[in-house]
């Protein structure tokens, strides 16, 4: 089954960059790449670079919108911490 991909028409490109994406949600990069990792946002990766369907875009407000319980930036449970390497008792050079 082929997915259907439809775009608005202001649009010229059905892909968005990080930024791009961001710029729209008037929030930082750093904020875009923690929902990818989160997996609350869907991205591709052409090459090096990653960008972002159009339609995920929406469908990732439009989560947001249907939920208003829902905080879309919440942080995730942090992992326990390893443990910090002892330093050295002597003075000088490791």
């Amino acid at each position: 089954m082929k997915e259907q991909i439809t775009h608005s028409e202001d649009s010229q490109s059905v892909l968005i960059t990080i930024d791009e994406a961001a710029r729209r949600l008037s929030i930082g990069r750093s904020h875009i790449y923690q929902q990818m990792q989160f997996g609350r946002l869907r991205s591709v990766r052409i090459g090096r670079s990653r960008r972002i369907l159009e339609s995920d875009l929406e469908a990732f407000i439009a989560d947001l919108l249907d939920d208003p319980n829902r905080r879309a930036f919440q942080h995730e449970p942090s992992h326990t911490k390893a443990a910090v390497k002892s330093l050295p008792l002597r003075p000088g050079r490791r």
